[in-house]
């Protein structure tokens, strides 16, 4: 067998939960066809004597929906041998956003994960829905792979405006954000994500959007997931981190809940 790559003399974390072991890794075709002692010469030899050979990790929770436009390398998460990286987390997300209400989502993000604004204008916006915020994406220089959640805050400014900051949503209102997220859904997004934490605001001292939600609403909304069978839910939950003991029981218990209820 001819080999595109052999990695060698490196230490083999395989990720089956065994101790490493030294061993060379012969990949073909981008995919690794051998892991043991190889004799042929790749077309490609790498010399990994003291260091460590491992699958790529996973970064579960990054914010890097912005940076991704102005950072092809994909720092910090890159560093530490992430090869994909989830974003959209905790509700925060740029998609779906209306071309004449961007600073709706700014305002969701600026204080709660410390992105400046002014970058943020910068970014030559050029999707509405979130469908189309993933196929620019898609079309970005990328070292890193990446998966995208559609965030709760983003829905509601999308469907809601101003309001969505003010009050809770009508049936409408729910209407619009269900059919968006399905749509996202449907287009490769893998989850939604929310925020119902006390320490996310806006920059000037307001919830951000998605803490403004009844429980009814997020409950509508995961059950859009459900329905479609595919998505997870993540988020910061009031009261989850609260010195109270039953005060993170009654949290917890809401969330295993919705989780029986949806499947």
């Amino acid at each position: 067998m001819g080999f595109d790559v052999v990695i060698r003399n490196g230490r083999v974390i395989d990720g089956s939960g065994f101790g490493g072991y030294r061993a060379d890794v012969g990949i073909t075709g981008g995919r690794i066809a051998r892991v043991g002692r190889i004799t042929e010469r790749g077309r490609q030899e790498v010399d990994a004597d003291g260091h460590v050979v491992t699958p790529g990790f996973i970064d579960g929770h990054t914010h890097l929906d912005a940076q991704v436009f102005w950072d092809p390398q994909g720092a910090n998460s890159c560093w530490h041998g992430v090869t994909t990286a989830v974003m959209g987390n905790c509700g925060f997300t740029l998609a779906p956003v209306r071309d004449d209400a961007r600073a709706l989502v700014v305002r969701n993000l600026e204080r709660a994960e410390d992105i400046d604004p002014e970058a943020l204008a910068s970014l030559a916006w050029g999707w509405e829905t979130f469908p189309e915020y993933l196929d620019v994406v898609d079309r970005l220089p990328k070292a890193i792979n990446y998966a995208a959640n559609v965030g709760h805050s983003a829905l509601r400014t999308w469907a809601m405006g101003e309001r969505a900051f003010e009050e809770q949503a009508t049936p409408d209102d729910l209407a619009l954000m269900r059919v968006q997220l399905a749509d996202a859904l449907a287009a490769g997004a893998i989850g939604l994500t929310t925020s119902r934490s006390e320490h996310h605001e806006t920059s000037d001292g307001r919830p951000v959007a998605s803490r403004l939600a009844a429980w009814s609403e997020l409950c509508a909304l995961v059950e859009v997931m459900a329905e479609a069978g595919t998505g997870m839910l993540e988020g910061g939950s009031e009261h989850v981190l609260s010195p109270d003991p039953e005060q993170r029981e009654r949290a917890r218990a809401r969330l295993r809940d919705l989780a029986a209820a949806t499947g």
